[in-house]
């Protein structure tokens, strides 16, 4: 089976007994690069909840004895609280008590390997989202600003989210612009590395005598797709960095 493997590989527990049913999903994780930690009880899952960071973490629905105090432990955990969770179901009953515990994927057993990659794929995606949704990148970026009560001029970007941005308002290299909060302003810049130039128009949310902080209200579909683009690279490129610094510490 021919995979596009992802560009980073996800921290991953397994709480699960079934061998044959972790015989196909360690051959699937294997193929998304996926090096995962498996473990039989649910004891030991929460022993490693509290210590170890995961971004997706799978549960066989059968192997606990209380689901929804596994759960909460989990999103009590200050390092799982936001993971991904995915659930190793067989009948409608596990599948109507594992929706109404917050799980956010399935898998319905018996399943097949094709299942199991698109289920744990989708796991992975919404990890990446996520994370791109909270990731603010740093960045030098020259802006054109046209305020709506007619101030015009330039800004430096110092950091950009899938949210807003951060500006620089006053510098050597810039005429002084003033902003309130509450102020709404249309600004257009380019992408480093890339082709693309952004329209975007926000508000002001916070000021300060150099610098204020712009939420975004609009961008187009295409461009704001060219940013989500954009930002899920960096935010791989940056878990791949920290990856390998921890690997080197460890080495």
């Amino acid at each position: 089976m021919e995979t596009t493997r992802p560009a980073i590989a996800m921290n991953t527990l397994v709480l699960c007994g079934d061998t044959q049913f972790l015989g196909i999903t360690r051959t699937v994780l294997g193929d998304l690069r996926v090096h995962p930690q498996i473990v039989g009880t649910s004891e030991a899952a929460l022993g490693m909840i509290h210590g170890v960071e995961f971004d997706v973490i799978v549960v066989d629905w059968r192997e606990i004895d209380n689901v929804a105090d596994f759960l909460c432990a989990v999103r009590r955990s200050k390092l799982n609280y936001e993971c991904v969770v995915v659930a190793i179901v067989r009948d409608m009953l596990d599948l109507k008590q594992a929706f109404a515990a917050g799980v956010h994927f399935l898998i319905h057993k018996p399943a097949s390997a094709v299942q199991i990659e698109r289920c744990l794929r989708a796991a992975y995606c919404a990890t990446v989202a996520r994370r791109r949704k909270q990731h603010r990148e740093p960045v030098q970026i020259v802006a054109s600003v046209n305020s709506r009560q007619g101030l015009v001029g330039e800004a430096l970007i110092v950091n950009l989210s899938e949210g807003g941005a951060g500006l620089k308002t006053r510098s050597s290299n810039f005429v002084g612009v003033s902003f309130e909060a509450g102020q709404e302003v249309d600004f257009t810049f380019g992408l480093p590395g890339s082709e693309s130039r952004l329209s975007a128009s926000g508000i002001v949310i916070w000021t300060t005598a150099d610098a204020c902080g712009v939420r975004f209200r609009y961008i187009p579909e295409e461009q704001k797709a060219a940013l989500q683009g954009w930002l899920t690279e960096c935010v791989e490129r940056s878990l791949a960095e920290l990856r390998e610094r921890v690997q080197g510490v460890c080495a």
